[in-house]
């Protein structure tokens, strides 16, 4: 089976609709898809279960090496590069994209399709609405080994072009789930088992190096400027702050997500295990 290469001559064509930056703003959210830019975001979705619609290429040279599997799944689009330029409406210099369509994961249940695991922590984020900083959070999630993150509905859309650029198509490694109902799902954590620790600036919270994860631990972040809403706080028994110096009063959300989650995912529980039911 050969890819199927399709020559395309003008920047209107329907085929090409989902790759307007215009359209993703309107659309992508709701539909389900998003656009991965790069040679690297492109070949980490190639290696990802998630379903690909299409690639666009300015360059045939540009087509990606495709995995046995994904050769002939989908069209491979080329267009000339100051098309894609008028396509997508910026100067346009990476020379691939692909889109592709999320998983639906409407609920925390369909994380755990068998048995939640003894140890577990999962990333919950509240009212993350920078995209960098949702990349960054996602790629630090990834990367320390959280078993999965879920954000609420005031979160940075995690499959917009800037967090898949900035989370290093980490997003296609990780269940993330993109909560109808936040709090809902915090209660049907706690259910499950797990203990939730809110991160907040405050002299009369834990220091972080005092901190002793559960087995099943939630880790909450919230807003840079405001942190975890009260309703949110409301479901936390623990909360943990990281100790500064020098005057500092606080740290980029995203760097202070990574130390939390190093902390989380590389201590070793206080309970032992076989405890949980």
């Amino acid at each position: 089976m050969q890819p199927n290469i399709i020559p395309i001559s003008s920047p209107q064509d329907p085929q090409l609709v989902r790759y307007q930056r215009e359209f993703e703003r309107k659309s992508h959210m709701r539909d389900g898809y998003f656009v991965a830019e790069s040679q690297f975001l492109v070949q980490r979705l190639l290696d990802s279960p998630f379903h690909i619609e299409s690639i666009l290429v300015d360059d045939q040279a540009k087509i990606p090496e495709l995995p046995p599997q994904r050769v002939g799944q989908f069209p491979i689009y080329v267009l000339s590069r100051s098309d894609i330029k008028e396509l997508v409406g910026y100067n346009f210099h990476r020379g691939i994209m692909a889109c592709g369509l999320r998983p639906r994961r409407s609920s925390i249940d369909s994380v755990f399709t068998d048995n939640v695991p003894h140890t577990s922590t999962i990333l919950a984020a509240s009212k993350i609405g920078d995209f960098e900083n949702m990349g960054a959070i996602i790629r630090a999630a990834c990367a320390f080994g959280a078993d999965a993150i879920l954000l609420d509905d005031g979160c940075a859309d995690p499959f917009a072009r800037r967090s898949l650029r900035v989370s290093t198509g980490h997003a296609f490694k990780i269940p993330i789930v993109e909560s109808e109902d936040f709090n809902a799902d915090l209660t049907k954590l706690a259910a499950m088992g797990f203990e939730h620790f809110a991160t907040v600036l405050s002299d009369t919270a834990t220091p972080l190096s005092e901190v002793r994860r559960a087995p099943r631990s939630v880790l909450l972040v919230g807003n840079e400027g405001y942190g975890l809403e009260q309703e949110t706080l409301a479901h936390c028994p623990h909360q943990i702050t990281i100790e500064m110096q020098r005057g500092s009063d606080s740290l980029n959300v995203a760097m202070a997500t990574g130390i939390f989650l190093y902390h989380f995912c590389y201590m070793q529980p206080t309970l032992p295990a076989d405890d949980l039911a």
